[in-house]
């Protein structure tokens, strides 16, 4: 088997190679990249020689990512964003990347956030880099001593966090959808989808609670019902689940998991191989009859020393209400 590397993958080519994961066709990637049509062809058949691999097959809606390309995707994502970090680093004066701040987020929540933020930086033209994050061993220290700037949490119950005098804490929105998520052969797409069916299978929690051993809503739904739910198995995660983990939890036609983020739902088409839809609303109203709704919440540390937090902060609440629903 050849050996893989990534040391001749240039950066054009592992753009254009996110870009037909996301568009599936090689078309719409040259307009939306301002580049020939012929250089996105020389550039996907050099990834294909890198990896030797065809990575896409010729369907009838366009082009279809197969199993390689699937697990190769969000690492050649990730490159691609560390890039445009890197440009943004390369932008500021040294004395500027004091001000570089940690955002925690979930990666199932926003799409396309980095570009959003980089974009509105640069527009603003503020001496401000950043990182995501998604895991952290003890969120609320981590932000009181100041080693996260800024962190969007999903909670049911945030009177223990309002309560907390070291935090400022924003109410966001509050997210009144579930999504169903399963493999696109799953049982259950045969039967009626109800919260009793779906108690039947293995149930993959991915809702990111500050209280990791806390039930998620269905799980507390379940047990006020005295319904039993079957946990799946989960490797034991230690970290929040990202959006191209689900893939590799739910791809085997057994396991499901509900989720209240419409980022799953609207970017479906990029976990191919997973059947994605929303919960009745007479489901979902059920669910949450004995508990509040979720909500997203953005906490920062009391006397934050950046002089650029309120406009980080009024940053990310612009984008959450804009995409988030």
């Amino acid at each position: 088997m050849k050996n893989i590397t990534l040391d001749s993958l240039d950066m054009l080519s592992a753009n254009i190679l996110v870009n037909l994961y996301e568009k599936h066709s090689a078309s719409s990637v040259a307009s939306d990249m301002n580049i020939p049509a012929p250089k996105v062809s020389r550039c996907l058949q050099h990834a294909r020689a890198i990896f030797n691999n065809p990575l896409f097959i010729r369907k009838k809606h366009g082009l279809e990512p197969n199993e390689f390309t699937r697990q190769l995707y969000p690492i050649v994502k990730e490159l691609v964003q560390c890039a445009e970090h890197l440009y943004q680093l390369n932008q500021l004066n040294p004395l500027a990347l004091e001000s570089a701040m940690v955002i925690y987020v979930s990666d199932l929540l926003i799409p396309h956030l980095p570009q959003q933020l980089s974009a509105a930086i640069n527009e603003a033209h503020l001496p401000i880099s950043y990182e995501l994050r998604s895991g952290s061993d003890d969120l609320l220290q981590d932000t009181a001593n100041g080693l996260i700037d800024v962190a969007i949490l999903c909670e049911s119950d945030a009177v223990p966090l309002q309560a907390d005098p070291r935090f400022e804490v924003i109410p966001l929105k509050t997210l009144e959808h579930l999504y169903l998520l399963c493999g696109l052969n799953h049982p259950i797409l045969q039967q009626e989808i109800s919260l009793t069916n779906i108690a039947t299978y293995p149930y993959l929690s991915a809702f990111s609670l500050l209280n990791k051993s806390a039930p998620d809503p269905f799980q507390a739904f379940c047990r006020q019902q005295k319904i039993f739910c079957h946990q799946a198995p989960s490797d034991n995660i230690q970290t929040a689940l990202g959006f191209h983990d689900l893939y590799r939890y739910l791809s085997d036609n057994q396991t499901l998991s509900l989720l209240p983020y419409n980022k799953v739902y609207e970017q479906s088409h990029l976990l191919p191989g997973l059947h994605v839809c929303c919960l009745s609303a007479i489901d979902t109203e059920l669910l949450y009859q004995a508990q509040p709704y979720p909500k997203l919440y953005l906490i920062s540390a009391k006397h934050h020393p950046s002089p650029h937090i309120e406009w980080l902060k009024e940053l990310v609440t612009g984008i959450i209400n804009q995409y988030v629903h």
